[in-house]
Order: C-alpha cells, then sequence, then structure tokens
C-alpha cells in the first residue's frame, strides 16, 4: 500500500464530500485508503475540464508497463468520471461514452469484465 504521505486525509474527505454533494455516497473510499494522491488530486481538479483529463488518464493505459487498479478503486474513478460529466461542472464533457447510466449497470460491467 502507498504510502499516505503528509495529505490530511480528513480535510481532503471533507472537500470531497462538498464536491460530490448530493452524490456523497460516491465516496471513493478506496482511493482514499490505497492512493490518497489522486484522491489529493480529484480535490484539486473538481469543476474543471483538467479534471475529465486526468481521470480518462486513469481508466485508460498509456504504457504498458502500468498493473491498472484493483476493481474497487477503478469503479470509484468511473463513477466519479460519470458523476462529474453529469454535473456539468467541466467545460467538456467527459468522453466516457457512459453518461445516463447506472450505478447497477457500471457494477454490472466490472463483474463481467472482471470476474468480481
Amino acid at each position: 500500500m502507498p504510502e499516505r504521505g503528509n495529505y490530511d486525509i480528513p480535510a481532503l474527505r471533507e472537500k470531497m464530500h462538498e464536491h460530490l454533494a448530493e452524490n456523497a455516497d460516491a465516496y471513493p473510499l478506496q482511493l482514499e485508503q490505497r492512493f490518497p494522491q489522486i484522491l489529493a488530486r480529484l480535490v484539486e481538479l473538481w469543476g474543471t475540464a483538467d479534471l475529465d483529463h486526468y481521470l480518462n488518464s486513469l481508466m485508460v493505459a498509456d504504457r504498458s508497463d502500468r498493473q491498472g487498479f484493483p476493481s474497487d478503486a477503478a469503479r470509484e474513478i468511473f463513477r466519479l468520471s460519470v458523476i462529474h460529466g453529469a454535473l456539468g461542472l467541466a467545460a467538456k464533457p467527459s468522453g466516457t461514452g457512459w453518461m445516463g447510466v447506472g450505478d447497477l449497470e457500471i457494477d454490472r460491467y466490472f463483474e463481467k469484465k472482471h470476474g468480481v
């Protein structure tokens, strides 16, 4: 597990909950616990087109040496991408092509793809 570093997790958690508002149930607990540097970046970029680019870069491997995320963390990243795009917070759509897809469909996709 990566070092928690100097991240103020309680402050990041509070700010992310503010960003998520009525979508607070989508709080990325796995990212907080395993990848706090990603949580810090999400908080920093929320509401910008840069967040869409960042989330896309996390979901699409651009190097062959990357292992990818555990399925629960990947699901959180994907769900945050959908929420961010649906809220219309960024200048451009997120480009995920999954707008309007509910959590059940997302879960089914990951279960089928990863046998989770």
